[in-house]
C-alpha cells in the first residue's frame, strides 16, 4: 500500500509528538470513513508504551494525547495501519534511476532519494532527483535530561546538626525508546541548622526532709533540688517549679514553765505587842507549768518583820542542866552529888513569868573514887520516858523507859550489870479515859497505889534517889 506525501507527513508529526511525550492513547475502533477513533482502552487495565503494543492488542488507532471533536465519544487518532515500513524493496522499474539512498534517519521518519542515471546531465537539477519520505523503526530513543531542582526540604532537625534534601526528576525530557537515563544523582543532600539545641533544665530528685525547726510546738522542714539534670543550656529554659518546698511539723508540746502571779496582800501582824512576822503570798499559774515545764523558782511566801510599839513581856526558860558534880561520900560509900540549871534562856523581862521548877538536884551516888571493884560493869542513866501509848489513862496506857549496861562496859569474863534494863509504868499528867466522880477515899487508895507503884519501881531498877534541893521563886 502506498502513502501519499500528506499522510507521511502527518504520522511524521504525530511520531515527533509521540517522541516528546512518550506516552500516548490506544483506541479500540477507527472509523474510516471518518477518519476518528472512539473507545479508549483504560489505563488502569493496559498501558501502552510502544504503538505496536497498542496495535498488537485490540487497538486499531493511536494518539499522543486525547483529543476530543466535539462529537460523543469521538477522538482524532492515527490508524495502526499506518505502521508499516517505507522502505521499498530494491526494484529495476527504470533502469535511468538509480537505486534509493539509505533513509536520512536511523530513526522516526526521514528522506531517501534516487538520482537519474545520465552521464551529461546535471545531477542537482530538480528533474534527476527524486525523493521520498522514509520511515525507520518508527521512533527514535530519546535521552533523558534532568528537569529544574526542587526547593530544598525543611531541616530534619531544627538544631544540633540536620540535613535537608532536593530533588530533580530526569523528565526533561525523561529516556524514551530505549534512550539513555540522565547522568548524576537525582537528590543532593546538604547539613542544616549546625547550631547547638538550646537544653531545657531540669529538676533533680527532692532531698529528704531536713529536722523539724524546732524541738518542740510548730515548727517547719524543708526539703531542697536543684535545676541541674541537666541544666539549662544554649538558651534552655530554666526549670518551672520552686527549689524548695516546706512542710509544718509538730513533734510534742512545748515544756511551758511556771510564772509567779502577783503578790498578795500583806497578813495583819500575827501578834498584840512586840514583833513579828507578816506574810504574803503567790502562786505558780501564770502561767502553770504544763508539759514537763520547770516549776517557778523561788518560794510562794514572803516574810516581813512587823512591830507593834507595845513591849511584849518575856517569859523566863531554864538553861540545859550541867553535868553531876563529884560524889561526896566514904570511900566505896553512898553519898551525894549535884547538878543544876540557871533561868536565863531567856531571863524574864518586861513583866513575863519566871521560870518555874527547882534550880538544882541532888541524887545519891556511890564514891567508887579508890574503891576496889569501882571499874566493875555499871548501868548508864535512863533514859527519857516513852510517849503515852494512848490519849488517855486507861487500859493499854503505859511508858517505857530503858537503861544500858555500859558505863563501863563490861569486860571480857565479867558479869553483866545486875537489875532490869526498862521500867514500865501507869501514864501519868494524861487525862482519864473514863472521868468520873472520885472520892476522896479514892483519892487517897489511888495516891497509895502510886506511891505502891513507885516504891516498886524504884526497888526494881536500883535508881538512884534524887532530892530536889530548892525550887526556884
Amino acid at each position: 500500500m502506498k502513502l501519499d506525501v500528506f499522510s507521511l507527513v502527518v504520522i511524521f508529526i504525530s511520531l515527533q509528538i509521540i517522541l516528546i511525550n512518550g506516552q500516548f492513547t490506544c483506541y479500540r475502533k477507527f472509523l474510516k470513513k471518518r477518519e476518528l477513533c472512539k473507545g479508549p482502552v483504560k489505563k488502569r487495565t493496559h498501558k501502552f508504551d510502544t504503538p505496536e503494543k497498542c496495535c498488537k492488542t485490540k487497538g486499531q488507532g493511536f494518539y499522543s494525547v486525547r483529543v476530543p471533536t466535539g462529537k460523543k465519544n469521538k477522538y482524532v487518532c492515527t490508524p495502526c495501519s499506518s505502521l508499516i515500513t517505507t522502505t521499498p524493496k530494491t526494484t529495476t522499474e527504470s533502469p535511468e534511476w538509480g537505486q534509493w539512498s539509505a533513509c536520512s534517519v536511523s530513526c522516526g521518519a526521514g528522506w531517501r532519494s534516487r538520482y537519474k542515471q545520465c552521464t551529461n546531465c546535471d545531477m542537482n537539477h530538480f528533474n534527476n532527483v527524486m525523493s521520498q519520505p522514509c520511515l525507520e523503526n518508527f521512533y527514535c530513543a530519546v535521552d533523558g535530561n534532568w528537569g529544574p531542582w526542587f526547593g530544598w526540604s525543611p531541616c530534619s532537625d531544627s538544631c544540633g546538626g540536620g540535613t535537608r534534601r532536593r530533588e530533580r526528576r530526569c523528565n526533561y525530557p525523561p529516556p524514551t525508546h530505549g534512550g539513555k537515563d540522565c547522568p548524576g544523582r537525582s537528590e543532593r543532600v546538604q547539613e542544616c541548622n549546625e547550631d547547638e539545641c538550646p537544653e531545657d533544665g531540669n529538676w533533680s530528685p527532692w532531698s529528704s526532709f531536713s529536722t523539724c525547726s524546732v524541738t518542740c510546738g510548730f515548727g517547719t522542714m524543708t526539703k531542697t533540688r536543684e535545676c541541674n539534670n541537666p541544666a539549662p543550656v544554649n538558651g534552655g529554659k530554666e526549670c518551672s517549679g520552686f527549689p524548695v518546698h516546706q512542710q509544718r511539723c509538730n513533734h510534742r508540746q512545748c515544756p511551758q514553765h511556771g510564772g509567779w502571779s502577783l503578790w498578795s496582800s500583806w497578813s495583819s501582824c500575827p501578834v498584840s505587842c512586840g514583833e513579828g512576822e507578816r506574810i504574803r503570798k503567790r502562786t505558780c499559774d501564770s502561767p502553770k507549768p504544763l508539759f514537763g515545764g520547770n516549776d517557778c523558782e523561788g518560794s510562794d511566801t514572803d516574810q516581813q518583820t512587823c512591830k507593834l510599839p507595845m513591849v511584849c513581856p518575856i517569859d523566863g526558860a531554864w538553861s540545859s542542866w550541867t553535868n553531876w558534880g563529884r560524889c561526896y561520900g566514904p570511900p566505896c560509900g553512898k553519898g551525894q552529888h549535884r547538878r543544876s540549871r540557871s533561868c536565863t534562856q531567856p531571863v524574864a523581862k518586861h513583866g513575863g513569868r519566871p521560870c518555874r521548877g527547882f534550880r538544882s538536884e541532888t541524887r545519891v551516888c556511890v564514891n567508887d573514887k579508890n574503891c576496889p571493884g569501882a571499874n566493875d560493869p555499871q548501868w548508864c542513866q535512863w533514859n527519857d520516858w516513852s510517849p503515852c501509848t494512848a490519849t488517855c489513862t486507861g487500859l493499854n496506857s503505859m511508858q517505857v523507859r530503858q537503861r544500858a549496861c555500859l558505863c563501863p562496859v563490861p569486860k571480857q569474863g565479867q558479869e553483866s550489870c545486875k537489875g532490869e534494863s526498862f521500867q514500865v509504868r501507869e501514864c501519868i499528867n494524861v487525862p482519864s479515859c473514863m472521868p468520873a466522880v472520885v472520892s476522896n477515899q479514892d483519892r487517897n487508895v489511888g495516891s497509895e497505889n502510886e506511891e505502891s507503884l513507885n516504891s516498886t519501881i524504884s526497888t526494881t531498877s536500883a535508881f538512884p534517889e534524887v532530892v530536889l534541893d530548892k525550887e526556884s521563886p
